[in-house]
């Protein structure tokens, strides 16, 4: 598992729990929310309410004691004492809940006064009923009005009480609304942001999705162009099999016709020629095999570099005064020329010759006739620098990251004015970075390239291998390398 799907599984299992987390915290929340709004509610219909409905109840028995025990003093018949004693009951009742009022938070010192008028009314309407069987009804029809005054002192002081129990019920009332307004805008909020998380997580999902479905269009794309370059690549190197074997197999078969015919000796240039064309098919066989070989050695890591200490500038001359009769013969003329006569560095003399001849001759292919190829040598302190640059069609800028590629070629059609794999170069760049160096192209089109080689400036120490230069073909390399230059 990459770091990127790795990542996404991580955001996906984050936003999952988190979108759980929220659920969660919303249902509790909900709960806790009805579970107060439900006490509150209780709290008014329990407690406050049936408060207000024994308040009421105190003052309706105390006016229908009054009332009775007017009728009784005034008739001095007992029968209207009856709404006294029953409604004594009730009033002993009303008192026992009194105290239920001091728990709602209620002002005690209203509750106090009211229960003190309460007993008060009692003791006086108890004197009355005395009065009025001692045979003192006229003291008691005298204290009727005390009576009455008494009571509407009583109902004052009920109203007030009946006030604060109202105001306590519009209290609870509008905090149950206000809880209720509260936890609505709450929720809503929790809502908005689960409702966000989620579409954070969607997008996040999509998000993934979508990278992971465009990196596998990404590698199939990139396996469908290595699939089409390997295939082209096929294509042309069954190209450059074919047309250096048809050469050679239609040259001896016109030799073995002159051998029959005995016409041999009197076909003397034309078998020359044959002949000759038989050993330049042969060097480019013998090119295109040894870069494959050489490629694949490369990318399998048993590619070594012989490495010595020689004079760069000393092996590069060379090579250009080897090839100078070649590209006269193609009507180009080659200059050579460096800031230093001599350069000593550890290198592999014939992976240089390669090198330098492979990129030689790719000018040569793309220059035309009356053309300049300068080939130049700067020393610098930590690295020798050639370049190869020529007057020839040049080269596209877009086409600059490929043409060192190994299945690529600028001109991929079988008839292109250019023989060639497309391995010269990847091969060129393979060894120069081999050996620590590095390479790099300038171009424009109609005006032509520049190939430069860098390699480091640095020598070997003890070395074992003696390189002589005078051993080396430069000749034989020409032709091998330059076989596929028509």
């Amino acid at each position: 598992m990459n770091k990127t799907d790795y990542r996404s599984k991580k955001v996906m299992l984050l936003g999952c729990f988190s979108a759980a987390c929220l659920s969660l915290i919303i249902i509790l929340f909900s709960t806790y929310s009805m579970n107060k709004v439900r006490i509150e509610s209780d709290f008014i219909s329990q407690r406050i309410l049936p408060s207000k409905i024994f308040t009421l109840e105190i003052l309706t028995s105390l006016i229908n004691q009054e009332t009775g025990i007017r009728a009784y003093i005034i008739s001095e018949n007992k029968v209207f004492l009856e709404p006294y004693y029953s409604e004594s009951i009730g009033i002993q009742k009303y008192y026992n809940s009194l105290n239920r009022l001091k728990e709602v938070g209620l002002n005690n010192d209203t509750i106090n006064r009211i229960d003190k008028q309460r007993q008060y009314i009692q003791r006086f309407f108890y004197q009355q009923i005395l009065l009025v069987e001692s045979g003192e009804s006229d003291q008691a029809k005298l204290n009727l009005t005390k009576g009455k005054k008494l009571v509407d002192e009583f109902r004052v002081t009920d109203n007030i009480l009946l006030n604060d129990i109202n105001s306590q019920i519009n209290s609870s009332s509008n905090k149950v609304i206000k809880t209720q307004r509260i936890h609505k805008y709450l929720l809503a909020f929790l809502g908005v942001i689960l409702i966000a998380c989620n579409c954070i997580f969607i997008n996040c999902i999509w998000n993934c999705m979508h990278k992971q479905i465009k990196k596998k269009d990404e590698v199939n794309e990139d396996l469908q162009k290595v699939l089409t370059s390997q295939e082209e690549y096929i294509t042309s190197i069954s190209h450059e099999l074919k047309t250096p074997l048809n050469v050679i197999l239609s040259a001896a078969q016109l030799l073995d016709m002159y051998s029959d015919s005995g016409l041999l000796y009197e076909n003397k240039k034309s078998t020359i020629k044959h002949i000759d064309s038989i050993k330049q098919n042969a060097y480019r066989l013998s090119k295109f095999i040894n870069n494959i070989i050489d490629l694949s050695r490369i990318e399998s890591g048993i590619f070594k570099l012989n490495l010595s200490n020689n004079n760069i500038v000393e092996i590069v001359e060379d090579m250009v005064i080897a090839v100078t009769e070649f590209t006269k013969s193609r009507g180009l003329n080659i200059i050579f020329d460096t800031d230093v006569e001599e350069k000593i560095i550890a290198c592999d003399p014939e992976k240089v010759d390669k090198v330098v001849l492979n990129i030689i001759s790719n000018a040569i292919k793309f220059s035309s006739d009356g053309g300049r190829i300068f080939v130049n040598i700067k020393n610098n302190i930590e690295f020798v620098e050639i370049s190869v640059e020529d007057n020839g069609i040049g080269i596209d800028t877009k086409y600059f990251n490929s043409i060192f590629n190994k299945y690529s070629q600028i001109d991929k059609s079988l008839s292109r004015n250019a023989e060639g794999t497309g391995v010269g170069l990847t091969l060129v760049k393979s060894i120069v970075e081999l050996a620590g160096g590095s390479i790099n192209v300038e171009s424009e089109l109609g005006i032509g390239s520049k190939f430069t080689v860098r390699f480091p400036s640095k020598q070997v120490l003890n070395e074992k291998i003696q390189s002589n230069n005078a051993m080396r073909n430069e000749k034989q390399n020409v032709k091998v390398e330059f076989s596929d230059v028509y």
